[in-house]
């Protein structure tokens, strides 16, 4: 059984920096997409990170987003958040239509 909350935080990224290498363990090839990203807290405090992003999210451009998460286990069996998608905010799905000028 899988129980979910609301999971969506607001986040501003900056940048996409990628890291690439070839794995020590594997000899496999490795991207990594790296959001800096602005974080502000409650009480209006400002902390700048880095976020990985999932392979579906690397194009994502700078701007504000509503960062939706679920948790994950990763390779060090720890129990962490992963990014499943990023929504504009505010919402700029609709572009509002320029008004007529009067004749």
């Amino acid at each position: 059984m899988t129980t979910s909350i609301d999971t969506k935080n607001l986040i501003e990224i900056l940048a996409i920096n990628v890291q690439s290498g070839k794995s020590k363990k594997t000899g496999n090839d490795y991207e990594i997409h790296k959001a800096q990203c602005v974080i502000r807290g409650a009480n209006d405090s400002t902390q700048v990170g880095e976020l990985n992003l999932p392979k579906e999210l690397a194009l994502t451009v700078p701007g504000k987003y509503l960062a939706e998460f679920e948790l994950s286990i990763n390779f060090d069996r720890l129990v962490i958040p992963r990014v499943i998608a990023l929504h504009p905010f505010p919402n700029r799905s609709v572009a509002p239509s320029p008004t007529p000028k009067a004749a």
